[in-house]
This record gives structure tokens, C-alpha cells and sequence, in this order.
């Protein structure tokens, strides 16, 4: 029982870890990812539909 609660314990820890590292340098706004020579995605505060 001991080994089954400190695997759970660790793949949580590893779990938020992942978490933390992939959200602070890996992820982008997609306005950022998804732009190519034939289609420009601008910032999307500029192109919502009116207010």
C-alpha cells in the first residue's frame, strides 16, 4: 500500500511540474503559432466583432 500512495504522490508532483514548465515557456497565442505567409492572424483584441 505504501508503494501504490507514494507512485500517486510522485505522478502528481510530476504531474503539476509538467504543467508549470510546458504552460511558462513552451505554450503561444495562436494569433503567434498560426501564422503563415498566406494567412496573417492578428492580435485577437483587434478583430472581435463590435461591441
Amino acid at each position: 500500500m505504501k508503494a501504490f500512495l507514494s507512485a500517486a504522490v510522485i505522478a502528481i508532483v510530476l504531474g503539476f511540474a509538467a504543467h508549470y514548465v510546458l504552460n511558462q515557456n513552451y505554450q503561444q497565442p495562436s494569433h503567434a503559432v498560426f501564422t503563415t505567409e498566406g494567412a496573417r492572424v492578428s492580435d485577437p483584441g483587434s478583430n472581435l466583432i463590435g461591441d
